[in-house]
């Protein structure tokens, strides 16, 4: 059997602890191509709030080629623990952290932020789902600090199951390949649900949580495994 994500997979991933290896073929892959965005400085702020992994690591990126430090004080935020981790990686751990589940981390972020600063280093194409729901919470401030686009210049095996970590790398795979009979769907969250509902897939099962331990539970449990 095959399983596609569209991550590239670090070698101590739970993708390859959790599923038998010797039964199941794995291919981690992004679909999508990143490019940093510069920017020459950091605007008055209180708190830095990070959806993702690619804006932690494209932000302490512009960071550097700026020549800029990080104000004292700041306060981090992440989205869930794939993101603090990502933060930690660059020695700072997360003075909130949420579940991952954009809905309630914007309703529990806002009521720790309330009336304060907040920058949300971002992709260009973001749909900003978390500073949707803090509007009229906090002050929000933008940094555009890398962009996504979705790549065509790949080519994948047929997979039993494919596992899409963004919208955007659903778009990417069904730009290319229609939806087989029999292929299994899993979506890291409801945003990712949402686009592949909106490419016209209808069995998805969703992680409750975006962790690449729940993904791989899940994959093995789709197979049998």
């Amino acid at each position: 059997m095959l399983i596609f994500i569209s991550r590239e997979l670090a070698a101590d991933s739970p993708f390859f602890h959790i599923l038998p290896t010797d039964q199941v073929e794995i291919i981690g892959e992004s679909l999508v191509a990143f490019e940093r965005v510069a920017f020459a400085a950091l605007p008055d702020i209180d708190w830095c709030f990070f959806s993702s992994r690619n804006a932690v690591k494209f932000f302490f990126q512009g960071l550097k080629a700026a020549g800029l430090q990080v104000p004292t004080g700041l306060k981090w935020g992440v989205l869930g623990e794939g993101t603090a981790k990502s933060l930690k990686e660059q020695g700072y751990v997360a003075d909130f952290a949420g579940n991952g589940e954009p809905q309630s981390v914007g309703a529990a972020f806002g009521i720790v932020a309330e009336g304060q600063r907040v920058l949300f280093p971002r992709a260009a194409q973001s749909r900003e789902s978390i500073q949707k729901i803090l509007v009229g919470l906090v002050t929000i401030v933008d940094l555009v600090v890398y962009t996504n686009a979705p790549r065509t210049d790949f080519e994948l095996p047929h997979a039993d199951l494919l596992v899409f970590t963004s919208p955007l790398n659903a778009q990417a795979y069904f730009a290319k390949y229609p939806l087989s009979k029999g292929q299994k769907l899993v979506a890291i969250g409801q945003s990712t649900e949402q686009a592949l509902r909106d490419l016209g897939c209808i069995e998805i099962t969703t992680a409750p949580i975006p962790s690449e331990e729940v993904l791989a539970e899940i994959c093995k449990t789709q197979l049998a495994l």
